[in-house]
């Protein structure tokens, strides 16, 4: 993608700038699934712009920083699982799931779990076909700036792009948006509980989780795309139910700054969330 490294407050918002939904809007599923079926093969070049201008795993990390909440370590998922992870899908996933992992520990500098993350990262990339982008070069670098979190967030953003790139010119989209999901979960279910003791947070991030719509929509898009993946389609059909959910009727309730949610309709938001983030890590 090879884009500027934007600045740590501004990326903090970039992806919840994107235009609220509103009551009256089709939902998101329904809109990916019709704009799905009149995409073409020459449309492929659109669909890879769309995944390069989504949010990397680290910069959906510093979302949830800014955020709010306490740094919470057992909202992770947990470094001894990787070995566990043994089809190309699976690990694909939790590669993003990994990428937000190390993200949200580095943000919060937490120094030593970040290197146990980073280090589930290098196995991953390794497995998958991505050490062009994660390769050795990279994580001295990182082991070089483990304490200056600034440079490291730029470091990690960096790869991430240079591993988009790399997938896209070996077509190999459906190992993109697999990596992108999972980072994308992983970033919303630290959201979701960001709250007192894991639980859930208040209507201000629940207000910009609402946000995240059209970059789920996308997700969805570019997940339809992909032929011949049952993984890619089981992964899509779960995300389509949260974009349901994401723009119900009534959702959001009020303007502005006087803006709050409906609780009982946001924890469907919520529940289906958590129910995708297990099934991505199981």
């Amino acid at each position: 993608m090879n884009k500027p490294f934007k600045s740590i407050l501004g990326l903090a918002f970039a992806a919840f700038l994107l235009a609220s939904c509103g009551s009256e809007q089709k939902p998101a599923a329904e809109a990916a699934t019709e704009e799905a079926k009149e995409m073409s093969a020459e449309d492929l070049a659109q669909a890879d712009e769309m995944i390069q201008n989504m949010p990397s795993p680290i910069e959906m990390a510093i979302l949830v920083k800014h955020a709010g909440g306490e740094y919470n370590a057992k909202l992770l998922n947990d470094v001894k699982k990787l070995d566990s992870y043994v089809t190309q899908g699976k690990k694909t996933i939790n590669m993003g799931v990994y990428s937000s992992d190390v993200g949200y520990t580095s943000l919060y500098k937490q120094t030593q779990e970040t290197v146990f993350y980073l280090n589930n990262v290098r196995k991953l990339s390794d497995d998958i076909g991505l050490s062009d982008a994660f390769g050795q070069s990279m994580f001295d670098r990182v082991e070089s700036n483990i304490e200056n979190r600034d440079s490291l967030l730029q470091i990690l953003s960096a790869s991430y792009d240079v591993a988009n790139q790399y997938l896209k010119e070996n077509n190999r989209m459906n190992t993109s948006v697999l990596m992108i999901g999972g980072g994308w979960i992983e970033s919303m279910y630290l959201a979701a509980n960001l709250g007192t003791n894991g639980g859930r947070p208040a209507d201000i991030i629940s207000l910009r989780i609402l946000e995240q719509e059209k970059v789920l929509a996308k997700i969805v898009i570019a997940m339809k795309m992909v032929d011949d993946d049952p993984l890619v389609a089981e992964f899509a059909t779960k995300l389509e139910e949260l974009s349901h959910a994401l723009v119900a009727s009534e959702i959001r309730v009020g303007e502005g700054d006087e803006a709050t949610v409906d609780a009982a309709k946001m924890e469907k938001v919520y529940v289906l969330v958590d129910k995708i983030r297990a099934w991505a890590v199981a």
